[in-house]
């Protein structure tokens, strides 16, 4: 990633900081992510291919905002091309809000990921989950386009997607996903899973694994899989306590636009 690219990004990272302070009921979150996806080839050559695994890191605060709470955090990562001294920029910024109302949480979020060997992406959702002590239920609805859809191999333009996912915690420490997605690049079923022991404070191991039904991005069978830490300081006495309160999974999906 180039240095200005990388200057901005921080500063945009210490005025959410500076702003956030100033609200109530401030938290942080963090992640440390490696994802390992499917090869998409040029229908035109087979021979030319992208491998575009990311290495991301993600920071994130959230702050109570009237009834609700918000969100903004920044990811800082680098794809990765068989491992050959090629490692283009990949970031991006999240914004979220949502309002509980008992059990249900009803929320919005944006995000935008530039990566510097493809193209940049904006995703609009609105999200509705409900949360239980044993099963949370999460769906998620929204647009997503391209700047440049012809540097996105598999991709024809924007797009609609969905996402409906549960949640089973077979303790209050480990969680356990399974999830059906899709856009017009087709459908992709979904799998996860999350632990934290009881000393591990706010750190979790996560790994998620989402699949095509058929194909994906014109790859038959694509797959992706992504694992990593998460950190939620003070955001509870579980996972779940910690996931629930938490509005840094409102977005999450198990493929990625790019």
């Amino acid at each position: 990633m180039r240095a200005p690219t990388y200057l901005a990004a921080l500063g945009m990272a210490a005025a959410l900081s500076a702003g956030a302070a100033q609200a109530q009921g401030t938290r942080f979150d963090g992640a440390v992510s490696y994802s390992a996806r499917d090869e998409v080839k040029d229908e035109n050559n087979t021979d030319e291919h992208i491998d575009n695994d990311i290495f991301r890191i993600t920071a994130g605060l959230s702050w109570s905002a009237g009834d609700g709470r918000a969100r903004a955090a920044i990811e800082l990562g680098v794809m990765n091309d068989f491992f050959d001294g090629n490692y283009p920029g990949d970031y991006g910024m999240e914004v979220d809000y949502a309002r509980r109302v008992g059990n249900q949480r009803y929320g919005i979020a944006g995000r935008v990921r530039t990566s510097e060997e493809l193209s940049t992406t904006l995703e609009l959702g609105y999200a509705l989950q409900h949360l239980g002590e044993t099963f949370d239920l999460r769906g998620l609805a929204g647009f997503q386009f391209i700047t440049d859809p012809d540097k996105v191999r598999g991709r024809d333009g924007n797009s609609i997607f969905g996402l409906g996912e549960a949640t089973l915690y077979a303790t209050p420490n480990w969680a356990i996903s399974a999830a059906v997605q899709g856009d017009t690049g087709g459908a992709v079923w979904g799998v996860g899973t999350e632990y934290r022991r009881k000393n591990w404070g706010g750190l979790s191991v996560f790994l998620d694994y989402g699949q095509a039904f058929d194909d994906y991005r014109s790859v038959p069978e694509y797959d992706a899989f992504v694992g990593g830490i998460r950190f939620f300081p003070g955001a509870g006495n579980t996972l779940r306590e910690q996931r629930q309160s938490s509005l840094a999974l409102l977005m999450r999906r198990y493929v990625e636009v790019q």
